[in-house]
């Protein structure tokens, strides 16, 4: 019996010795991610773990064995190799259930599983077109940063206080004793409009990129904050800037006007008060004037002659029913009616709807309304938004009277109000913008507008104005927009491309073909 004993020990021992030698075996292992091969450590911790792990495992095993006194040879001789296998396999187990640990390690001691590759094959080419627009994104700010382009007001050495401390380092004289030549832009890079001036200021980094020179440099000024006058003077005395840009609010282009005209530069400003356009001041702006000779004409031109004007009691308001009623008043068979409501008549709901229920002459026994076939309504959105509703509750179908409004209606919440469906309004619509909107879209990741088409259009009007160094009456005039399509002519009146737009169901729109460029 010890003999047979003996005998069984040693072959068990022998199995055993055969085991630990496969598990310190010198063979270096290569684990494979994304075409990175890494070595794993002889002296890997985890490693040593598992080779206790099994060790113990082997130990059960042979004690089961010996008190098992009935098993042949060749029985024992299998069940070591089958544990042999069961190694290999516990083996991989472990590694995969302490894939967390691993983790732990250097970057490059990862490992993949390859079952997952083809659920990440598309996250990879969205990451490659990602990094693509990005790229060149960077290539159009890098080349921006060689065309001198100022960063920001801070190239003024603005203060807090709004102070400007100018100094000779920010308009130096180049080392060939050429000046620079300035372009001066009065944006609002901060407060209520920045929105606009930042679009703005994108456009005119554009137009510096592709048209621009190494001596052209762009001054951006922050009409955000409150500039002094005599600030002001300092600022073109430092600069003198061959040619402005801007800005978009008529206060401001009232303090920068004259002394720009003193010193005969040219501006090409975003405003719309066309009062303050003349000779050498162009004005971009979609003037309240403009949109209502629009749409008016249009009307006309359909044969529409009952109108109904109501707008706010303000300056806004008056400016477009005086427009308005000039236009109406061309032949004698056109009829009007004008109701101008005061923020208090419009906040008092009672008074509100009698003013209403008198201008439409109201008739509860009407299913429709008969005085008006054509209503101008122009206001801020709030206004148009309570005014809207209210006419079609008084029997004013937008479907049979046609509802006529100014810019404003492009808005979403507008469109999508009933009662202003077949509504006319009118907008800017840029000629060539195809191309420059998808060309805007992968440098600055974000669609286009008017003050983005005009901008670049004001930019590249600069730059070929301060290149030429002529007289602004001769080089400025019957020039093209090349985005826009507007044409600049004299006496500061700037041709631009208006058309009307119909609203239909869901806020979509329809252009009215007849009415293009009408007032031109």
């Amino acid at each position: 019996m010890f003999r047979l004993n003996f005998k069984y020990n040693l072959i068990i021992y022998f199995c055993i010795l055969l085991m630990m030698s496969g598990c310190q075996n010198t063979t270096e292992k290569l684990i494979v991610e994304n075409k990175i091969s890494t070595k794993l450590s002889k002296k890997d911790k985890l490693t040593l773990r598992n080779e206790k792990f099994l060790k113990n495992k082997i130990f059960e095993k042979a004690e089961i064995l010996e008190k098992s006194e009935i098993l042949e040879k060749n029985e024992i001789l299998e069940k070591s190799e089958n544990l042999e296998k069961n190694e290999n396999l516990e083996k991989s187990e472990i590694v995969i259930s302490n894939k967390e640990n691993l983790l732990n390690q250097k970057d490059n001691d990862v490992i993949f599983e390859f079952k997952n590759e083809r659920l990440l094959h598309g996250r990879d080419n969205f990451k490659v077109i990602e990094k693509e627009k990005t790229k060149k994104a960077l290539s159009a700010v890098y080349k921006m940063l060689k065309q001198n382009i100022s960063s920001n007001n801070y190239s003024l050495n603005l203060k807090n206080s709004d102070k400007i401390q100018l100094e000779n380092k920010y308009f130096h004289i180049k080392q060939d004793g050429l000046i620079y030549k300035n372009i001066l832009a009065f944006l609002p890079l901060t407060g209520p409009y920045s929105n606009y001036g930042i679009k703005t200021r994108k456009a005119l980094d554009l137009s510096v990129l592709y048209y621009g020179s190494n001596e052209i440099k762009i001054l951006y000024f922050d009409t955000g904050k409150n500039i002094e006058e005599m600030d002001l003077r300092k600022l073109f005395d430092n600069i003198s800037p061959n040619f402005i840009i801007g800005p978009l609010r008529r206060e401001i282009l009232l303090r920068i006007k004259p002394i720009a005209k003193s010193k005969s530069i040219p501006i090409l400003t975003f405003s719309n008060d066309t009062s303050l356009r003349e000779n050498n001041i162009w004005s971009l702006g979609f003037s309240p004037e403009e949109q209502v000779e629009s749409v008016i004409s249009c009307a006309l031109s359909h044969g529409y002659e009952n109108f109904g004007l109501v707008a706010p009691d303000n300056l806004y308001g008056r400016i477009l029913t005086k427009a308005s009623i000039d236009l109406i008043s061309v032949s004698r068979k056109n009829k009007y009616d004008t109701i101008l409501l005061s923020n208090d008549q419009i906040n008092y709901k009672p008074k509100l709807f009698s003013i209403l229920k008198r201008f439409l002459k109201y008739n509860e026994n009407q299913a429709e309304h008969r005085r008006f076939d054509s209503i101008l309504i122009g206001g801020s959105r709030e206004f148009i938004l309570e005014i809207a509703p209210l006419l079609a509750f008084f029997n004013v179908d937008s479907r049979h009277v046609k509802i006529l409004g100014t810019e404003k209606f492009n808005l979403k919440e507008i469109r999508n109000e009933p009662s202003l469906e077949k509504a006319w309004f009118p907008v800017i619509l840029s000629k060539n913008d195809k191309g420059f909107k998808l060309f805007w879209q992968e440098t600055w990741g974000e669609d286009i507008n008017y003050f983005s088409n005009a901008g670049f259009d004001s930019g590249v009007i600069g730059i070929n104005y301060t290149n030429i160094k002529k007289d602004s009456t001769r080089t400025i005039k019957n020039i093209l927009g090349p985005i826009t399509g507007s044409t600049f002519q004299n006496g500061g009146y700037v041709k631009k491309p208006i058309h009307v737009m119909q609203i239909e169901n869901l806020g979509k729109l329809t252009n009215i073909k007849k009415c293009n460029n009408f007032k031109n």
